[in-house]
């Protein structure tokens, strides 16, 4: 009976890439919390109109509405 031949799918070669360790990891100021929010259709049309118009993807438009009522809220 042949050995069993291990997958090879490629992958990191010696050597390859950053040292270990040497990553600071992320920054302080890293936006890295999700919130899911449920929209009507309506709402996610005007969403994407108003993204279009000003040329930005709709997730950076979300999180500046966000940002911008959270400041006028203190």
């Amino acid at each position: 009976m042949a050995a069993k031949k291990k997958a090879s799918w490629g992958g990191a070669r010696p050597g390859a890439g950053r040292p270990k360790g040497s990553g600071g990891g992320p920054s302080p100021n890293a936006r890295k919390n999700r919130v899911a929010v449920m929209l009507t259709d309506t709402e996610l049309s005007k969403l994407a109109r108003i993204a279009r118009r000003k040329k930005l993807p709709i997730a950076t438009l979300v999180y500046d509405l966000i940002a911008k009522g959270l400041k006028s809220l203190r």
